[in-house]
This record gives C-alpha cells, structure tokens and sequence, in this order.
C-alpha cells in the first residue's frame, strides 16, 4: 500500500489498525543501507536554492557548454540548441577514439563491452533519471560520450589540440563542466572503454595505451583544482601525508595544555581504497587525507558548539604556504618552535572563476545521501571561511603564498568564500581541536606581545630601522649627558 493511500485511509481504520498499516509500509520500503558506490543524481534542491544565482542567470550545478550522461542529454522533438555544437564535437571527438584506438574488427568492441555490462551501468544511476532509456540507447549514448570525453581528456593532457579543432573558450568550459555532478559517467565505463583500446587514440598511436591513457587521467585530474602542486599518484593509506614522519614534528608543536588535557586523537576505521564511483570522486580523494583524524576531549564539547560559527582567532602567529606540494588541501597544521612566531599552515590554493563552480559540486557530493564520508571538502571550506571576513585576510594569506588570486581584487575572494561558507554545515569534529589549540594560544598574555612583534618587526627592514632608531635615541641621549656635565664642570 502507497503511503498516500495509508493517509487517504486513516479515518477508515482504528489506531492498532493504523498502526500496523505503518510498521507494514516502514518494513516494505527499502533499507538505508547505503549502495556500494553512491549513485550519480542530480543536486539537492536545498543547495540549489542556496547558491543558484537567478537574477544573473549563474547555474553553479549545471553545464555550460557540454552535457555529459543522461541527466542532462536533450533527446526528442523538445530537443533545444543549447548543446548543438557541443553535441557535434562529441561525435567527432567519439569518432576519433573509435578510429585510433581500435583497429579492424576490434572496434565493435567498444559497443559490446558496453552492451555487456548495460545493467550493472544502469544501476550506478538514481534509477528514475534512467527509466526512460533503453537498454540500446542507454549504450549508445554511454558510448559516444565517454569516448568523446576520453579522447577530450587525452588532447588536453598531451596537449594535441592542433589535431582537433579546440577552441580555447570551449576547451575551458568543457573542462569546468567535465567536473560537475550531476555530469558524471559511471568509472566502470572508463575501464571499460580504456581495455577496448589497442592503441593510442592518436594518428600513428603506439600500441599497449591502457596504461598511457590512465595517467592522463591522473594528470588531468592533478590538473583539474586549487593547488599548484607537483603531480604525485594518487596516495594510499600508508602514504597518506598524514603519517608522513618528517611532516610532524611533534616536538616542536605548541604546548597550550598540560600533557594530560592534551586532546587524544581516534583513528577512524576506512574501508580500503576503492574503484570511484567517477571522475568528481577521483578528485576529492586526491584532495583530502586518505585517513582523517578526530579529536575528542570532554572539555571541548562547549567549544565545538559554537566553533561552527565562530572565526578563528588571530593574534600572535602567521600563516605559511606548505612547502611539500602532495594536492591535499584539508590538511591544516599549527606548529611553534621556540624563539620563533607560531605558524597556521595550509596547503596552497589557486582561486579562479572556476573555484565557486568546483568547491560547490564537491559539497554537493559530499551530500549524497548514499556517500559515506566525514564532509572533509565542506570541513575545510568552512575553516577556510572563518579565516577570511575581508580582503586584509586575503592579503595575508596571499602574502604568506597560501592564497594565489587569478580572480580579481582580493574583496572579491574574501566574499567567495563568505557566500560559501555561510550555508554550510561542517563535521563538527574536524578542526575542532586545532581550532581549540588556536585558542588556549591566543588567551595566553604573551601571545599579545608575539602578535606585537608579528605585527610591527614581521619585515627585516622594520627591524633595522627600529634598531637604528633606538640606536639614533641613545647618542642622543648620551650627548645631552655629555653636553650637560660639560657646562656644569665649565
């Protein structure tokens, strides 16, 4: 019985008859159980009407220039001209993997290891985005699109334009709407497709390209966010830069409690690495520590209350740009070494008009009903929010190397991540207890004199010309003494 039903005939029944209609409607709905891989659908209404711009026609969840997959795919006689010439450079892109990549009759392959695995594809979808297709056109267009979107990331990455016809504005847009949920395709239907391949799908390819063609799938995915670093595969958990040696320096790190009330830290137990579920997926695993860490301390429950919406103290330390570039951005440290100024450090971002687009579809993600995971991408953009009020923040972090702005004024950055940051519900167990550190700091009376120092003498220059001031006072001084006893004694 449907629950429509159930309230239609609540008047009919008594109460142990309602309510046994209700344990029997509960126990026939599916269990929450999440799926194995969480399921591409579209973006929650709650985000869109959060973040959407109407008035400027700015849709951050939906593509621009290019759909990809079926959630998106304009078919039939209300078919539009939005996606006219993407759709035409698609086929062509298609048409040239197919060509290159396969060879005599090996290319039917692409379409029948595609047909073979139709159901176990089809469920990888929310099924009501899918139920309109057929088993032959939901193959067909799971073919044409991710050979176009192959051949797309193989151009880019190689840098083979010049055997495409690539436009620079297209290119760029197309890039942008590769990395957007609701335009995700299945990453089995990667695999799939790299495995038919006999050659590089390229005039004149090598043979053996599976492993060619991966790589540039990392490289476009390193290449794809934020961080400016050098491209590194993507880690597992015994490399992860959390349990990096060098990187933490525990000895040095600031003591602002007794041993006792340090916070102790909770490994969570991880599932071990698997397949993503897509290419937005293999993005935010290269983004964030492959273990996460929580911090729990009883005297802390007040502070993670209302360190949700509370910025983070600055007084007496600085920031710095982390040196080893390993593309994990969540990670967040706060060191002191004795004699020096404690530092905040935070891995290096590029801010762009393309920022807002990424940052929000990986919030989106992280929303999923059906993804388990800690909110580590919406975590960090929070901490980041409660960093920055004004662009005198933006210009800190920009002078330390943390922030790199290619968006424009630095106002502009700062009102970014205020308008990101102010919807957001984070794991309240992150950065908790670095932000509580923070804080026991900054109470202490000679973290006022640090922020002294950090504030007037942070320059070599304003050292020197303090010295020699001071220097300048004492001759000064000392000749007036001089000048005073030599006239008494006259």
């Amino acid at each position: 019985m449907q629950t429509c039903n159930l309230y239609n005939m609540a008047g009919e029944l008594t109460t142990e008859k309602k309510l046994n209609k209700l344990l029997e409607e509960g126990a026939s709905r599916p269990s929450n159980a999440p799926p194995t891989k969480p399921l591409i659908r579209r973006v929650t209404h709650t985000l869109r009407a959060r973040y959407d711009e109407k008035e400027s026609n700015r849709y951050y969840f939906e593509p621009i220039s290019v759909a990809i997959g079926p959630l998106h795919h304009e078919r039939g006689p209300n078919k539009s001209s939005r996606f006219e010439i993407a759709e035409e450079c698609k086929l062509q892109l298609a048409a040239m993997f197919i060509k290159y990549g396969g060879s005599g009759e090996r290319k039917e392959d692409f379409y029948n290891n595609v047909k073979e695995e139709i159901d176990s594809l089809r469920k990888c979808y929310d099924p009501k985005e899918v139920e309109n297709w057929n088993d032959e056109e939901l193959a067909w267009m799971f073919l044409v699109d991710r050979c176009a979107l192959l051949q797309f990331i193989f151009l880019d990455v190689k840098n083979k334009w010049e055997e495409f016809d690539g436009k620079n504005d297209r290119v760029a847009f197309a890039k942008l709407d590769i990395l957007l949920l609701e335009n995700q395709l299945p990453y089995r239907l990667l695999e799939i497709l790299i495995d038919s391949c006999t050659r590089v799908p390229i005039k004149g390819g090598e043979a053996n390209p599976q492993k060619e063609l991966k790589d540039c799938i990392t490289e476009f995915i390193s290449k794809s966010f934020l961080s400016p670093f050098e491209q590194q595969p993507l880690q597992t958990q015994d490399d992860s830069p959390n349990h990096t040696p060098q990187e933490q320096p525990q000895q040095h790190q600031i003591q602002v409690d007794p041993p006792q009330e340090q916070p102790q830290q909770h490994q969570i137990q991880v599932d071990p690495p698997q397949e993503p579920a897509h290419l937005l997926e293999l993005l935010r695993k290269r983004l964030i520590n492959v273990k996460s860490e929580k911090e729990d301390n009883g005297k802390q429950d007040i502070w993670r209350h209302i360190s949700q919406r509370k910025g983070v103290e600055r007084k007496g330390y600085c920031f710095k740009a982390r040196e080893k570039r390993s593309g994990v951005i969540t990670k967040i440290d706060f060191n002191y070494r004795y004699f020096c100024i404690p530092t905040l450090t935070l891995a290096p971002i590029l801010v762009d008009d393309t920022t807002m687009p990424k940052l929000l579809n990986l919030i989106a993600y992280e929303m999923c009903p059906d993804l388990k995971n800690e909110y580590e991408i919406t975590s960090y953009v929070s901490f980041l929010d409660s960093l920055i009020d004004s662009g005198e923040d933006v210009k800190e972090l920009r002078d330390a190397g943390v922030l790199h702005n290619a968006l424009g004024s630095d106002q502009a950055v700062a009102e970014l991540f205020n308008k990101i940051g102010e919807n957001l519900v984070p794991n309240l167990e992150m950065y908790t207890g670095l932000k509580y550190r923070i804080q026991k700091y900054c109470n202490r009376r000679w973290a006022k004199d640090a922020q002294i120092w950090h504030t007037y003498f942070r320059s070599p220059w304003s050292i020197i010309v303090f010295v020699g001031a001071f220097a300048g006072l004492v001759m000064t001084g000392m000749h007036t003494i001089f000048l005073l006893l030599s006239v008494q004694s006259v």
